[in-house]
């Protein structure tokens, strides 16, 4: 079968950034710090000026000079700072704009320059052209014997605990011959939780709505009239019918009762998809934003939920405290997951109205690293002739989202459409 332009591109940028020399990278990174060439220019130069002719000797002491001035700055200008590394804001989202506040305390007489701080989001992002990029900026100047500090624009692409390892401060000034490298002790770290995408489905569960069992009702202490019993301890006061307590001689209460909401389960299977180490990132990166977003939809409908991860059941408070707990339980997933094991269940029968959002067919494929797959079941007590039905216990919505397409619009139009045609009692 013929490669679409798409995949043949794809092919070719996978073999164009293929490391083909592993081994030789040492070396390569050598050369980045040409100090030993100098030394060897030095030792030539002496040998000149011995066998030679004098001339050496100038051009020795030259490249002496050089080479002490290239080595002492640097690490005399790493060591005599004090470093400190603070975000404005300790949790936020993908791809929403912070800035993180560098301080740095010289203690020396002189003014340094040339400062670089690496790896204060150690794990690179992607950027839009799909390459790696390192979050590194320069510092032009510090001031003698001062504080100063600075603020470093950021947009993290991609959910996690930053930094994952203790960010550098480097320095190569004057020659560039060689970097003195030390380590930011204080730092603080920030915890970007998964990109919310907006859903605004209709769904209302209440009643007899995405629930086929139980009455429908269930008893409170508001809601409508149901009729009167027998007064029970732990009744409030409130509730005694006072009318038909003086009838009967007894203490009769009115049962009111509210609308019935069943617990909702999500599961996130974050098993890898096919394709390329890039497109399997992308996509498991959205399977993890389409998790809390339906979370965070549930949550604000105040229907509650359980929440499955793999085939893990997360215990979680109710209310906002557990979207809250999910996205930062999410947000603590490897960006390049390990093959985390797929539910045994999931085109099982299930108890309870489900979301599933996978990366697998019913046939546990591994689908296509441009789409991922959501899956809606309502369970029912009786046979339903649907165009989602697929026996007499559950009613399925099935569907998959083009990661190339409005993936907002797209998931909305499909818990519409479970919501109409599978959830409807």
């Amino acid at each position: 079968m013929l490669l679409t332009i798409r995949e043949l591109t794809k092919k070719i940028a996978h073999y164009a950034e293929y490391d083909y020399c592993p081994w030789a990278n040492r070396y390569v990174y050598w050369l980045k710090e040409p100090v030993g060439w100098f030394v060897v220019g030095m030792l030539a130069s002496l040998l000149v000026g011995a066998y030679l002719s004098p001339l050496g000797w100038s051009v020795a002491a030259g490249l002496a000079t050089v080479i002490v001035l290239g080595l002492v700055f640097p690490w005399l200008a790493t060591r005599s700072v004090r470093c400190e590394l603070k975000p404005s804001q300790h949790e936020l989202r993908e791809r929403q704009e912070t800035d993180l506040n560098f301080s740095v305390t010289n203690y020396l007489p002189i003014p340094i320059t040339g400062l670089r701080l690496e790896g204060y989001f150690s794990e690179p992002w992607n950027n839009a052209e799909g390459g790696l990029r390192q979050s590194d900026c320069t510092l032009e100047l510090i001031p003698a014997i001062s504080r100063a500090t600075y603020r470093l624009p950021v947009c993290p692409e991609y959910r996690g605990l930053y930094p994952t390892r203790k960010p550098r401060i480097t320095c190569s000034f004057p020659f560039g011959i060689w970097t003195a490298q030390k380590t930011v002790e204080n730092v603080s770290p920030i915890l970007v939780q998964p990109l919310h995408i907006p859903v605004f489905a209709p769904v209302e569960h209440s009643g007899y709505r995405w629930s086929d069992h139980g009455p429908g009702k269930r008893p409170s202490t508001h809601g409508d009239f149901q009729g009167v019993r027998d007064f029970r301890d732990g009744d409030s006061l409130k509730s005694i019918h006072w009318a038909q307590s003086a009838r009967n001689e007894r203490l009769v209460v009115c049962e009111r009762g509210g609308p019935q909401q069943p617990v909702i389960d999500v599961n996130l299977s974050t098993a890898l998809s096919g394709g390329t180490p890039h497109g399997a990132r992308e996509n498991l990166a959205w399977r993890v934003r389409a998790a809390a977003s339906v979370c965070d939809l549930l949550c604000a409908r105040h229907i509650p939920f359980r929440f499955w991860l793999d085939a893990q059941l997360v215990a979680l408070p109710q209310g906002p405290e557990g979207a809250l707990r999910v996205r930062n339980l999410l947000a603590t997933i490897p960006l390049d997951s390990a093959n985390a094991p797929v539910l045994d269940n999931r085109f099982g029968e299930a108890s309870v109205p489900t979301i599933r959002i996978h990366a697998d067919d019913e046939r546990g494929t591994p689908l296509s690293e441009q789409y991922i797959g959501v899956e809606v079941i309502s369970p029912s007590s009786g046979y339903r002739r649907t165009a989602f039905s697929e026996s007499a216990d559950s009613l399925r919505t099935r569907g998959l989202i083009d990661l190339d397409r409005d993936i907002a619009l797209q998931l909305n139009q499909l818990l519409t459409e479970a919501d109409r045609a599978t959830f409807a009692a």
